[in-house]
């Protein structure tokens, strides 16, 4: 069986947390940025339901933290858990192991073309953010057929879906 291992630590920590699991002898592993609380940190806070006043709340109180998931093994899971404990002593860190039943991937119908991968353009922008109309960066990631842009100051996310058309004989 598989497990969607999943490793949160705080920003500083990151390094630490993926050299442990690459020692420990996983392939591959995506990171989420996050910011986060925990329950002693929000204990007494009462927020208003208004999603500005919640982001605002957030923002100004969460510690910026990372999600780092990788798929493995189970029979391995001890040795690369052992391994990021080992790593962070005495640093703040949640560990979850998720068992997954089943993984399923879909190439749209087309056959796994390896040869024409390319590369994604990553662009930051400094200009009002569409939702919080603060002036911040804009990360902007743009795949081949999507595009994704968020606000580094509230976090606020769009997305787009690239469309191409071919012209015959060109």
């Amino acid at each position: 069986m598989k497990v969607h291992l999943r490793v949160f630590v705080e920003i500083e920590n990151l390094g630490k947390a993926i050299n442990a699991l690459t020692d420990a002898g996983i392939t591959g592993f995506y990171i989420l940025e996050y910011k986060g609380m925990s329950p002693q940190d929000w204990k007494g806070f009462s927020i208003k339901e208004d999603p500005k006043s919640t982001i605002g709340l957030i923002r100004d109180y969460a510690q910026d933290a990372v999600l780092v998931c990788s798929v493995v093994d189970e029979d391995r899971v001890d040795n690369i858990v052992e391994s990021v404990q080992e790593s962070l002593e005495g640093e703040k860190y949640t560990i979850l192991e998720v068992p997954i039943r089943r993984i399923i991937v879909s190439y749209g119908g087309n056959k796994k073309k390896t040869d024409e991968k390319a590369e994604p353009w990553l662009l930051e922008k400094e200009v009002p953010c569409f939702y919080c109309d603060e002036k911040a960066v804009q990360r902007i990631r743009i795949d081949k057929n999507k595009a994704k842009i968020w606000c580094t100051n509230c976090g606020a996310s769009r997305y787009y879906t690239l469309k191409t058309t071919e012209n015959p004989g060109e």
